[in-house]
């Protein structure tokens, strides 16, 4: 009797790998080599376009900061803590500044897009979470900026591992995981107050559903009190009072007052006069001219030795004469926050600041995008916090009047936007008829054994 090898037997197969194995292989190769060199171009962007050859205004101010770290003037007391703490790290290496400052801030910008990668991998297969990396990588306005002493430099850096921290405590569910995921959450909302919603939102996504709630939050309040005592104290010792996230009042009277300029009289701390950038770059650039019906000069004066009471007071005089109509703050805040140019990286003299203007129309629809995909169901699990923190965080920045708004502000938002586009892009894919795999052939029948004698 005998059987036919074809019917039970495996089939034969090639050597080696199979064809759509070696395709992958071959692609996630290549892919790997274009991350990497995405990585090398950030980290060499800073010695092209170095932060030391822009200290003007708020750049300029940035660096005063962390050279008068542990002597802050009035503005160091009044700005968010931890990029000051940056800058001053890069000042105490010893070395030429020309070439250290660079490698810091270019080992910094980096590490933003690997921050990214690392988030996206733990949603998403290794070649989608590299396209994903690749793409904040190459834009413009995440690359732009780290060419000069901005604290949203650090942020955009932070918030990459911050996601990624909360994604890994998801999967790990530990205590170790939640302290890391809470440390960079902390670093991020001490650079600025931004990232504050977003990390609450994550952190509860981590705590709420798992076990050891009660030690989680002690850490995580520790970890909090590490940060915010130093902070409080450097803050103080301009403003008067105690103020972990720097002065919030400063912009608060700004953006009571209607005003498009603020005159601020300290006495013996100085005189300060501002104007918000989105007051004098054309929003709709190159398109319109339209810039804001503000006008006038709100002139305050404060006795910092008051402490609150000073800025307080100002804030409700302004209001009280304050012409300038509150639905323009609210329709302003949409403008500047969808449309308007970044700045200080919109200088169209350079490469990077012609390409960020220009990419800046983009960021609005894919935000629209976002939303509309979330409406659809375009996310699963632990993904959803990716278009909830995004959208969440536009929303209020839209409707806050708690300060000037600025295009700049946006940025951290950006990032989040193009990932959730990735993975709901990547969810597409799957649900598509064409990603089914279609069925396996049904095993042919076997042939009935013969009598071969």
């Amino acid at each position: 009797m005998q059987t036919p090898p074809s019917v039970f037997a495996p089939q034969d197969r090639p050597a080696g790998a199979l064809p759509a194995v070696v395709a992958g292989s071959r692609s996630e190769h290549a892919l790997r080599w274009l991350f990497g060199a995405a990585l090398l171009l950030r980290l060499l962007f800073p010695f092209y376009d170095s932060p030391l050859s822009h200290l003007f205004s708020d750049p300029g101010r940035h660096w005063e900061n962390g050279q008068r770290f542990l002597n802050p003037t009035f503005m160091g007391s009044g700005d968010p803590y931890l990029y000051q703490v940056f800058v001053w790290l890069l000042i105490q290496i010893k070395g030429n500044a020309a070439a250290v400052i660079p490698t810091g801030v270019g080992l910094l910008c980096a590490a933003m897009p690997y921050g990214w990668y690392r988030a996206l991998k733990e949603l998403l297969p290794k070649n989608w979470a590299l396209c994903g990396a690749i793409l904040l990588a190459l834009a413009p306005d995440m690359l732009g900026i780290y060419a000069y002493f901005m604290n949203e430099t650090l942020l955009l850096s932070l918030s990459g591992f911050a996601f990624w921290a909360t994604f890994r405590a998801q999967r790990k569910r530990t205590v170790a995981a939640f302290v890391l995921a809470c440390a960079l959450w902390l670093a991020a909302g001490f650079t600025r107050t931004v990232a504050l919603p977003m990390g609450l939102l994550c952190l509860l996504s981590i705590w709420l559903p798992q076990p050891r709630r009660l030690l989680k939050a002690v850490l995580g309040l520790a970890l909090l009190l590490l940060v915010m005592i130093p902070a409080g104290l450097h803050a103080r010792a301009n403003l008067g009072f105690f103020a972990p996230f720097g002065n919030p009042y400063l912009q608060q009277v700004y953006q009571v007052s209607g005003d498009k300029v603020i005159d601020i009289d300290l006495g013996p701390k100085g005189r300060y006069v501002f104007g918000s950038p989105s007051f004098y770059n054309p929003s709709f650039y190159p398109f319109s001219d339209w810039l804001t019906a503000r006008d006038g000069t709100a002139s305050i004066t404060v006795d910092v030795s008051q402490g609150r009471a000073g800025w307080i007071a100002e804030k409700k005089r302004m209001a009280q004469i304050r012409t300038f109509p509150q639905w323009r703050g609210y329709w302003e805040n949409f403008v500047y926050l969808s449309f308007a140019q970044s700045w200080p990286d919109n200088d169209r003299g350079s490469l990077s600041g012609w390409l960020s203007v220009w990419t800046r129309w983009l960021w609005f629809p894919l935000a629209l995008a976002v939303a509309a995909g979330a409406a659809r169901g375009g996310c699963r699990g632990r993904e959803w916090l990716l278009p909830l923190c995004g959208l969440g965080v536009f929303l209020y920045l839209m409707v806050q009047q708690q300060g000037v708004m600025e295009a700049r502000y946006r940025k951290p938002l950006d990032p989040i936007f193009l990932a959730a586009a990735v993975v709901m892009t990547y969810r597409l894919t799957r649900r598509s008829p064409s990603a089914v795999p279609a069925p396996a052939p049904a095993m042919a029948e076997a042939i009935p054994a013969t009598d071969t004698h």
